[in-house]
């Protein structure tokens, strides 16, 4: 009777719905393990390197990321242009896209490390990050070299997970995540058996783990399930990027504006406050971003979904759908408030018992654990529609939006920083959100109601 009602449960419905509710549960088993690797993984790194040089890799890693721009939304562009292409069964298109995209970011991220090498020897790495300890400078200069090598790898490498959620099998990007996470999990732990602290053995593996996972799934997918779409010199056509550029740079103009919140957050903490404050912030983040996980499990599959049902103008489907992701969101809202209640001694479980040296011990206060789960709360409201309307590529609203946003951030984060401290800057992006919290549901809602007019459709 079990096994008959899991049977139907995955077989029922829109063959839409039935690939999404395998990707889903296909992706809360892999991104479970992910989640725990990522728990086990602070008080190791910690263990291994101190609070210090863990503050410090976490803030140089979060500028580095922000070079993730330079792809002007060629990613985001592929995601959707591959979809459409996947379901008007143009097989030839797609692999042209998919041959372009990777030969344009190809180009971009060897122009990145060109201009690196000639302007890093001029940059005070250590003066830059800021309260860093002299004794660390060194570290701090050998480690920027690694960290941005391996992002150039995982620049183009990345790729192929825009290519797994356009054929709505987000499951496999999850799974090489997972991997990745267990690589670095396993690197960490020998390097805490064999090798002294460092910085740059740190950056070796947290940055190179990734990537090597990335070369084997890209030669593996591409010789199997997308050998039909496996890229070729002669299909470059640098005439799509035009096509992907006129959506890409409206997904570009609103990545600025989620890195500029996501990525400044460390590195304005670190400049106001101290490295410690840092590793703080990220462990309070990890704990309430479980929930943040789960959502974006759940949220992901629909982006490549809704594309698929707005172009075949499946209104019934696209309104279904939301109605059970705002019924989850209460379910988290729960989740989220329990963990708040229990996050001390779960900050004791999970990471305080197991660190060796006493000045490491981490001091995370209340008002810094309800201002995390309260902007995790709010990216999670925000991502039900965003990850929608971006599907169905309505998103100049949003590009306004983000602008203004951009605007505000800053600003606003070093006063409350510097009124509050660290909490402070995490309250920033919360008070600044606020319009995009009722802006968005409303467009979405017009926009699966066949409803939308002016820039509400754009």
């Amino acid at each position: 009777m079990m096994f008959h009602g899991i049977k139907t449960f995955f077989n029922k419905g829109h063959e839409r719905t039935i690939l999404t509710k395998k990707n889903i549960v296909a992706s809360f088993a892999i991104k479970g393990i992910t989640i725990l690797i990522s728990l086990i993984l602070i008080p190791m790194t910690i263990n291994y390197v101190n609070s210090e040089r863990n503050g410090i890799w976490l803030t140089l890693y979060s500028m580095i990321v922000w070079l993730n721009l330079f792809d002007i939304g060629f990613g985001n562009g592929l995601k959707n242009k591959l979809a459409e292409a996947k379901v008007k069964g143009e097989t030839g298109l797609a692999k042209r896209y998919i041959s372009s995209t990777y030969a344009i970011v190809g180009l971009i991220c060897l122009s990145i490390f060109i201009a690196f090498c000639f302007i890093n020897p001029h940059l005070n790495w250590p003066k830059i990050l800021g309260s860093v300890p002299a004794v660390y400078n060194r570290e701090v200069s050998g480690l920027i070299w690694i960290a941005m090598a391996s992002f150039c790898f995982t620049f183009v490498l990345n790729l192929l997970k825009f290519i797994v959620i356009a054929d709505q099998r987000p499951a496999i990007g999850s799974f090489l995540d997972m991997l990745g996470q267990l690589l670095t999990l396993t690197g960490i732990f020998i390097l805490s058996k064999t090798t002294p602290p460092s910085l740059i053995s740190l950056g070796w593996v947290s940055g190179f783990a990734p990537v090597i996972v990335y070369i084997i799934a890209g030669f593996v997918l591409f010789n199997t399930r997308y050998k039909a779409w496996k890229p070729s010199f002669k299909c470059i056509d640098f005439k799509l990027a035009g096509n992907m550029m006129n959506l890409g740079i409206k997904f570009f103009i609103t990545t600025c504006a989620a890195f500029m919140v996501t990525q400044t957050i460390p590195f304005l903490i670190q400049r106001i406050t101290n490295p410690v404050e840092v590793t703080n912030y990220n462990t309070a983040f990890r704990l309430f971003a479980v929930a943040f996980n789960v959502m974006g499990i759940i949220i992901l599959p629909y982006w490549s979904s809704f594309t698929d049902a707005y172009t075949q103008k499946d209104y019934a489907w696209m309104k279904r759908s939301i109605s059970q992701l705002h019924k989850f969101f209460v379910y988290l809202l729960i989740f989220q408030g329990i963990a708040l209640v229990l996050s001390p001694v779960i900050y004791y479980v999970w990471v305080n018992y197991w660190i060796k040296d006493v000045s490491n011990l981490l001091n995370i206060s209340a008002f810094m654990s309800c201002v995390v789960c309260l902007y995790v709360c709010v990216l999670c409201w925000l991502n039900i529609s965003i990850y929608p309307l971006n599907g169905i590529g309505k998103i100049k609203l949003q590009v306004y939006s983000s602008v203004v946003e951009m605007l505000f951030l800053i600003p606003v984060s070093l006063w409350l920083g510097h009124k509050f401290g660290a909490p402070g800057v995490i309250l920033a992006p919360v008070l600044i959100y606020i319009p995009r919290m009722i802006w968005a549901p409303i467009q979405l809602n017009k926009l699966i109601n066949n409803k939308a007019t002016g820039i509400w459709n754009k």
